[in-house]
């Protein structure tokens, strides 16, 4: 394993623990604040030390509050804006713009990421899943099937595979190939279409399995395809998915355990959810 790789690991486990501070917890905020410290601490370098959980809460709210305020009339104060600016710069002092490089991987991981916690909380088989993959977070651990043959279980990667297909971060992708025309994908139509199966709006990791005709993980349309298919798509389900099994290795319902709300919910939604300490 890469020594880059080897970090990431280590990092992902740190945030976790570093995170579960309290008796209840919002999920979430949880969520949230253990991915933007991941990309922080992971992918920028940044020291641990130096990520002060209150201010990360702070963060990631008002990046969540500057997406929602985009599709509105409203944009977020100065005071805000001015606040934001002054933490990523202190965490981040040798990039330029770097909100541009932490957006785009802390919006997809953490939603990934609490997708995936929710459904593999509610059943075994998911869960062992990412407890392999944390005992042993390699590349054939993240693609492999548990007792292949015909007991076979989802690897880590078809689950985060099928939490992309069922809930894509992104619902339509726009681009202006010929200018002045524009082309827009309807990533969710195409991910529930029967070429995934008889139960496309049902949650089934197994449609990724070889013995299955659905298609493979490189046609999904998480990230877009071709040459403007996103830089992350190769990185980012291996890290959600480290995230998600040091989540899944303390929500053991004898330390911590997840109370669900009324629903999945998306940026937004969340709502009721909470992670309580046993």
């Amino acid at each position: 394993m890469k020594e880059g790789w080897s970090r990431l690991v280590d990092i992902a486990e740190t945030c976790v623990n570093r995170f579960l501070n309290a008796k209840s917890l919002d999920y979430a905020t949880f969520v949230q604040s253990v991915t933007l410290s991941v990309v922080l601490a992971g992918l920028l370098g940044t020291d641990i030390e130096d990520i002060d959980p209150v201010d990360v809460a702070f963060v990631t709210k008002a990046i969540n509050d500057h997406w929602a305020q985009s599709k509105s009339s409203t944009t977020l104060t100065t005071e805000v804006l001015d606040r934001i600016n002054y933490h990523i710069i202190r965490w981040v002092p040798d990039r330029t713009n770097p909100l541009n490089l932490i957006i785009p991987a802390y919006e997809t991981m953490w939603r990934v990421t609490a997708i995936a916690v929710v459904y593999s909380n509610r059943d075994s088989v998911l869960r062992n899943a990412f407890i392999s993959y944390n005992e042993n977070p390699t590349d054939d651990q993240f693609r492999a099937f548990a007792d292949e043959g015909t007991g076979a279980q989802p690897s880590a990667e078809a689950i985060i595979c099928e939490v992309l297909r069922l809930h894509p971060m992104t619902r339509h992708i726009t681009r202006a190939v010929v200018v002045p025309s524009i082309d827009v994908a309807d990533v969710e139509e195409a991910h529930k279409s029967p070429r995934f199966g008889n139960d496309p709006e049902s949650f089934n990791p197994m449609r990724f399995h070889a013995s299955h005709a659905a298609p493979k993980r490189d046609q999904l349309y998480a990230f877009g395809h071709g040459k403007l298919k996103c830089i992350a798509a190769s990185w980012a389900p291996p890290a959600a998915a480290v995230i998600t099994a040091k989540i899944m290795a303390r929500l053991d319902d004898v330390a911590f355990k997840l109370q669900e709300g009324p629903c999945i919910g998306k940026r937004e939604g969340w709502k009721g959810w909470s992670i309580q300490r046993v």
